[in-house]
């Protein structure tokens, strides 16, 4: 009988194939429930897994068989991976695939709102040719803000390399780049600075609603805020309130608190739509790690680290 691998979530077709050329039967069900798991997470040696459902304890005690646990990109808090550690169960993830594809998105969210590149094809789209008023501020000479350098902050940090800035860095656990032009600092002296604010963090107890209405208060130059972590480490409402109070001059987020646009609250409905209806934010669907490139990568990462 062959070891079993459940695929729970989207990925390249690579990862089949490699799996199935090992020897593994391979179930793919990329919209399996938390339930439908349950009953069927018995017979697997390996998981792979994104962003989508809880890994928790009650679900791995029903793990009897599983030897490994694959997350395809970054961030483990939906794992829990000391509970499986503790059952000899291995846990890698691949944040290395998809960091180059996370700060190419943030350079193109900050190059799109700093340009107007949105907001002013949406006049054109409607007959109106306005350039005053679309004036764009030049990234050379500003200095950019990065919290948190892991993976995906330095990606960024390099993409920003060849425009001119001067790049401050804070990450409470990492005080080293291999990069020779960024400054690390402590977070008082970022959120003085910065013109523009990268938000690259993993979603913990400790960065949750991170981007508070006690952080953007702190902003001084009323920056250009970017998030591509995770919606949770950003507080939606002290967001929308940054925006009002002019704390910080546009938002680019490609994660939001709630993903799931057809569970909302009345709150979150109105939340959402003031957001959409701003012409300095943009809202992309939680695809800046997504690329074709980074699809495959994730998938091969994992594999290499599993050692299959």
């Amino acid at each position: 009988m062959k070891p079993i691998v459940i695929i729970t979530a989207p990925a390249h077709p690579y990862l089949t194939e490699r799996l199935q050329d090992k020897g593994f039967e391979v179930v793919c069900s990329e919209s399996i429930t938390y339930n439908a798991l349950a009953e069927i997470i018995s017979t697997a040696t390996g998981l792979v897994v994104s962003t989508r459902i809880k890994i928790d304890q009650a679900l791995l005690e029903k793990a009897v068989t599983l030897k490994w646990i694959a997350r395809l990109g970054s961030g483990m808090e939906l794992i829990d991976t000391e509970f499986a550690v503790s059952k000899n169960i291995v846990c890698v993830s691949s944040p290395e695939g998809n960091a180059g594809a996370v700060g190419e998105h943030a350079m193109a969210l900050v190059l799109n709102l700093m340009n107007k590149v949105s907001a002013s094809f949406l006049e054109v789209k409607n007959g109106l040719w306005i350039r005053d008023a679309n004036r764009a501020d030049a990234l050379m000479g500003k200095t950019v803000g990065i919290i948190g350098m892991g993976h995906t902050g330095n990606a960024f940090a390099s993409r920003l390399q060849s425009f001119g800035v001067q790049i401050m860095a804070h990450d409470k656990y990492k005080q080293e780049t291999n990069l020779t032009n960024v400054k690390f600092v402590d977070l008082a002296t970022l959120c003085a600075n910065a013109d523009v604010v990268s938000l690259h963090l993993p979603l913990t107890s400790e960065t949750h609603h991170y981007a508070s209405t006690s952080f953007f208060a702190s902003l001084v130059k009323s920056p250009y805020f970017i998030n591509t972590c995770r919606g949770k480490v950003a507080d939606t409402a002290a967001v929308i309130a940054a925006l009002k109070n002019g704390q910080i001059k546009a938002a680019g987020l490609d994660v939001l608190e709630n993903e799931n646009l057809g569970s909302y609250s009345e709150v979150e409905k109105a939340q959402f739509d003031w957001l959409c209806n701003q012409p300095n934010v943009i809202i992309t669907p939680h695809i800046a790690g997504y690329s074709h490139e980074a699809f495959y990568l994730m998938a091969k990462i994992v594999l290499d680290k599993l050692g299959i």
